[in-house]
């Protein structure tokens, strides 16, 4: 059984396992420091942080989200997937607003739609009728503490996305650091509201701008964990937040499988209230090109997409639980702004009855 988890105190008892080539991580906290940040705690600070009163809520800008169906597979191509796995849909998106792309993180909304941030520091809506793209989405830029756009890679390199009552944490690489967004009662107006500031070295040695937390997940207990992307082409180090702001290292590891990298988390719970986790692994080389990895909890069932498979890119992963026998994943590729990537969205339905 594949869990994706911290076993250290920091982290409540989830479990975990070793990575190829580890590297050693300590943990450098003050054993009085393990009091962990909470969602509950945080979040009117965080509403007033990035919604001050008396700032008006502008909803973002409305733009055409063409969607063209596409195949996982063409006919009798291999590897097929797992019996309990339905590809429930596949579709490149365009549009011809020229800031669209470079989707990393991507979060289900209560109203059905999706949420996706864009590497360039913004938001992108993706609009979904009866579970299936509609041609319709929203964008709206990130804006910084003080009200002005976040401005280049260097503040704006958006990765990791979690949700929870209208309030978008989202994880940036770079300037590594977590912040929030009132979406709820600013929209395009939300301003960034510090959540902790994020490692920037790894026993010592610098973390690459490119190797980031990638992935973010906001835990059913209101607790957050991020990934690093990769350290030194090996290991995933893996960390939390605790209530002083900042964001540590715990010193266990994602267990990637060997040659890739994390990308990617999601928590959801399921229809009797449990927790289920689900993890996005990528690797990519010239010959093979892009390969990801599919796992969760509670089963050793993995999704394995590559050529001749159609394949790109793909940074972000979402959970949700259609009904109390079939969980739904999304997956959203980067394509970097390059006309030699595509941004394809892609759905998979699990039948969680043969778990």
């Amino acid at each position: 059984m594949k869990k994706l988890a911290f076993a250290v105190a920091l982290l409540m008892g989830l479990a975990s396992c070793a990575a190829p080539d580890p590297v050693d991580v300590p943990v450098r906290e003050p054993a009085s420091e393990t009091a962990l940040w909470s969602f509950d705690t945080a979040v009117q600070s965080l509403r007033g942080h990035s919604c001050p009163a008396g700032t008006p809520a502008v909803e973002p800008t409305a733009i055409a989200i063409a969607a063209v169906p596409i195949n996982l597979n063409d006919a009798d191509a291999t590897p097929p997937l797992p019996d309990s796995v339905v590809f429930a849909g596949g579709w490149r998106l365009t549009s011809g607003n020229v800031n669209f792309g470079g989707l990393s993180g991507i979060e289900t909304l209560p109203d059905g739609n999706l949420l996706t941030v864009s590497d360039f520091g913004a938001f992108v809506w993706i609009g979904l009728s009866d579970g299936y793209p509609d041609g319709t989405g929203n964008l709206a830029y990130m804006l910084g503490a003080d009200g002005t756009q976040l401005s280049g890679k260097s503040a704006g390199d958006a990765e990791g996305l979690a949700f929870r009552d209208g309030l978008a944490l989202v994880s940036f690489e770079r300037d590594h650091r977590i912040e929030a967004f009132d979406l709820a009662n600013c929209g395009a107006n939300a301003r960034a509201a510090p959540v902790a500031g994020l490692p920037f070295d790894v026993a010592g040695k610098p973390i690459d701008d490119n190797h980031g937390a990638e992935a973010l997940s906001l835990q059913p207990a209101g607790t957050i964990e991020f990934g690093l992307e990769s350290f030194g082409g090996g290991a995933s180090p893996l960390g939390a937040v605790l209530a002083t702001g900042k964001g540590v290292l715990t010193g266990d590891m994602a267990p990637n499988p060997k040659g890739y990298s994390l990308v990617g988390f999601d928590e959801t719970t399921d229809a009797t209230g449990e927790p289920v986790s689900v993890t996005l692994y990528r690797s990519y080389d010239p010959i093979r090109g892009n390969r990801n990895i599919i796992t969760w909890t509670r089963s050793d069932i993995e999704i394995k997409l590559k050529r001749p498979m159609t394949v790109d890119n793909f940074e972000g992963i979402a959970a949700e639980i259609l009904d109390a026998d079939t969980m739904r994943i999304w997956l959203i590729s980067d394509n970097n702004f390059s006309d030699r990537q595509q941004t394809l969205l892609f759905a998979f339905d699990i039948d969680t009855r043969t778990e």
